[in-house]
């Protein structure tokens, strides 16, 4: 072979190296993780901290406190699953499904608690009757999620019905 097409042969195989190394770098630095309730809080929260992730679990009962603050929507709420339970705080627009005991996926990432209870304090000042206060962040677990997308979960009343089945006697 001759000098020029072994320069040629050597520059398209490290162009190629290099695009592939630079999106292997580019997905890994912006991964998402994605995790139940109970697998995050059953290990070390710590190794989760500021990374970018989506919490999936269901909203506990009684535990959603909202406020207008500044022309904002302030929410917290408690997501749950096995017994095991994260607050949540979101700022924004919710889903219309979006309430006790609905299923939610919460993007966001683990951030300190003691760094959301300026949040907290502001929602409890005047509470709405009958809704519960938050108790203060740290007493809770030292990491919430800090969220910034929610998505609740289509019910699954759905799920059985007759409009929802194919006929399969028709011709």
């Amino acid at each position: 072979m001759q000098k020029s097409t072994l320069a040629k042969i050597g520059l398209t195989a490290a162009v190629v190296v290099g695009g592939a190394s630079f999106m292997i770098a580019q997905s890994v630095s912006h991964a998402q993780h994605y995790k139940m309730v109970d697998d995050l809080v059953s290990g070390p929260l710590d190794d989760w901290k500021d990374k970018e992730m989506k919490v999936h679990g269901w909203v506990e009962a009684g535990s959603i406190v909202e406020k207008v603050v500044d022309q904002e929507d302030h929410r917290t709420f408690i997501l749950q699953k096995g017994g095991k339970k994260i607050r949540v705080f979101f700022t924004g627009p919710t889903p219309d499904t979006f309430k006790d005991q609905s299923e939610v996926v919460a993007t966001g990432r683990l951030v300190p608690s003691s760094s959301m209870q300026a949040m907290a304090d502001s929602l409890c000042k005047n509470p709405k009757p009958g809704t519960a206060c938050p108790v203060r962040t740290d007493a809770e677990q030292p990491f919430v999620v800090e969220s910034s997308e929610l998505m609740a979960k289509c019910p699954s009343k759905y799920d059985g019905a007759t409009s929802n089945k194919l006929d399969t006697k028709f011709k």
